[in-house]
């Protein structure tokens, strides 16, 4: 079966269940370009000829095109929220990892990826004598486990990823009448404060280029 035939294509995208649309051109383009490989395989003249186990094509592909892109296979490229109110961290090769919670926890909002392929997001938990849920810990995960957490005492407002995800910059106050906004940017695998600002986040004078993504 050639790549270029249509039942090749249909094929590789129901192996071991994957739904993922494969690019066979851009695949082909790729594997073309690595020498290596094609002697490996035994394919002849510098092009693709016959690939027969369709059990082999699959993952083949996904870690050509893996590689092409750079990334990792246990890199998250989604963070979804659980029925029960837990995180779900999905990997690019497809697995799903369910996050335990944390203390308390009732569910999760504002999942960020950053560009090195950590995640994180907010934990929310139930507070006595307010209808909905305060978020009250950040949670950053990388590589298979909870590198970080960040509670705080009073609420979070909004955070981001800063310095291609090496930092985490975030915006908490209390839940009503706040006077200023307290944000801080700090080490996303020590924990460390890099820097603290109070001012206004409506106003874009004077403001530190790493409270860009913050908001209210």
């Amino acid at each position: 079966m050639f790549l270029g035939h249509p039942d090749a294509k249909a094929a590789a995208s129901k192996v071991s269940g994957c739904d993922t649309a494969i690019d066979f051109m851009h695949v082909a383009r790729v594997v073309a370009g690595r020498n290596d490989l094609l002697v490996e395989l035994g394919l002849k003249g510098g092009s693709i000829t016959m690939i027969r186990s369709r059990w082999f094509l699959s993952p083949f592909l996904l870690s050509v095109l893996l590689a092409d892109t750079g990334m990792s296979q246990d890199q998250a490229v989604d963070v979804s929220a659980g029925r029960d109110g837990t995180a779900q961290v999905t990997l690019a090769t497809g697995k799903k990892i369910t996050i335990q919670k944390e203390p308390g926890q009732v569910g999760i909002s504002e999942s960020h990826i950053g560009p090195d392929g950590t995640v994180g997001w907010l934990a929310e938990y139930k507070v006595e004598g307010v209808s909905y849920p305060i978020a009250g810990t950040l949670i950053i995960w990388r590589a298979g486990k909870t590198i970080r957490r960040f509670p705080t005492e009073q609420s979070f407002y909004s955070w981001t990823f800063y310095a291609q995800g090496k930092q985490v910059a975030y915006h908490i106050g209390p839940l009503h009448g706040e006077l200023g906004s307290h944000c801080e940017l700090r080490d996303a695998t020590s924990g460390h404060l890099i820097a603290a600002w109070d001012g206004d986040l409506e106003s874009e004078s004077n403001r530190p280029a790493w409270t860009k993504g913050l908001s209210h």
